[in-house]
């Protein structure tokens, strides 16, 4: 539920959370990032970001070891500073406030857990920095302690704990302080992978009950298409495309995004543009693809051109078709498979149900052709 409370001459906007076991009221933070650099030396590890992450969005910054993801989370929280532009909370500029006046809450990688203090001390350490009143130290410990199911473990150290049992702890630590905004750098990577699971849809509900503005981390595309309202994808440290996850998966703005989001991977396959006789074709060599209309349209005056052809595994039928190609290799996954089909020179990767096929088999196959992605070879930018 949200409400506006007058300070003085202005409103300020707040989120009023009900949940299982807990009550939070806490103030909201809209986060605007403009022009954002920084520079380590030569080296551009953020470069010009714009970004814009609205009251209460779970948003997730996504993309390999050194696209710049963890440094723009660490100028957020105000432990970089940056070199050029600007990080606004709502209408407020905080290139220039230190951590501790940001209201943030920051879940690490390692979780960062104090290993001589219990989980109760550890919970409580930010609101005794804080000097908050003794009985409402101990009141907010064991209300979000009983939220996160860790109540019965209170006494311990973090050394007695589980991975994930330090996770929550460090998610409780963070909620004890009534954050206007969370920071979290990818906390679930060093959980094994059927807890990660679990974990991905604790945090997405936390988040839901809460209302808390999030800015998520992580390299991992299924955490971020699973549990982000949108996603920020960067590489080199500049943002590639930045929509809902369904947008990036379905249009994505070019080669990198299109290669990382989706798991099996996107196929690409070099090829040409070729006009013949009034209608337009994909050419690779070993096989051409008569393109329909409505793409055609879009790419006619390209014809001549070397493009790249992208199709995700899912998107291509086999058992029929009017192309043919020798099964190279098959992965069973259970209750699908990864059949790679090659024809010449050219693998293709097919999401194929089941398992009944073998190496050496000659199978069809037909690519759906509404969705199918065509980029500009020199750039990697997507045409359709």
């Amino acid at each position: 539920m949200w409400t506006e409370a007058s300070v003085g001459d202005q409103p300020e906007k707040w989120f009023i959370g009900s949940a299982p076991q807990i009550y939070w009221v806490g103030r909201v933070v809209g986060v605007r990032l403009v022009n954002l650099c920084k520079y380590f030396g030569r080296v551009k590890a953020v470069d010009n970001l714009n970004l814009e992450i609205r009251d209460g969005e779970f948003v997730a910054l996504l993309g390999p070891s050194g696209c710049g993801k963890t440094t723009t989370l660490l100028m957020i929280a105000g432990i970089y500073k940056p070199t050029k532009g600007y990080i606004y909370f709502d209408d407020q500029v905080v290139n220039d406030l230190p951590p501790q006046q940001r209201n943030i809450g920051m879940v690490f990688q390692n979780y960062a857990l104090y290993p001589h203090m219990t989980v109760y001390e550890n919970i409580a350490f930010p609101l005794k920095i804080k000097k908050v009143p003794k009985k409402e130290i101990d009141k907010k410990v064991r209300e979000v302690a009983k939220f996160l199911r860790i109540e019965d473990l209170l006494d311990r150290k973090p050394s007695q704990l589980s991975g994930g049992q330090q996770q929550r702890v460090a998610l409780a630590r963070a909620l004890a302080k009534e954050p206007q905004l969370f920071l979290m750098d990818e906390p679930l990577s060093n959980l094994d992978a059927k807890l990660r699971v679990v974990m991905r849809a604790e945090l997405k509900k936390l988040q839901k009950d809460l209302g808390i503005t999030t800015i998520y981390v992580t390299h991992d595309q299924v955490e971020a298409m699973t549990m982000a309202d949108r996603i920020a994808v960067m590489n080199e440290g500049r943002l590639q495309q930045y929509g809902r996850p369904q947008e990036l998966y379905d249009k994505p703005a070019n080669m990198f995004v299109a290669g990382f989001i989706g798991s099996p991977p996107m196929n690409f396959v070099d090829g040409s543009l070729v006009e013949k006789g009034g209608d337009l074709y994909l050419d690779f060599g070993e096989f051409s693809v008569k393109l329909p209309d409505d793409i055609a349209s879009v790419l006619r005056g390209r014809a001549g051109s070397e493009i790249v052809f992208g199709v995700r595994p899912e998107d291509i039928r086999i058992g029929d078709g009017d192309l043919a190609g020798e099964v190279y290799v098959v992965e069973p996954l259970g209750r699908d498979s990864i059949v790679h089909v090659r024809i010449g020179d050219i693998v293709l990767r097919i999401l194929a149900r089941g398992s009944e096929y073998s190496m050496g088999d000659v199978v069809r196959f037909s690519f759906d052709m509404s969705k199918i992605h065509v980029f500009d070879k020199k750039t990697g930018k997507a045409y359709v």
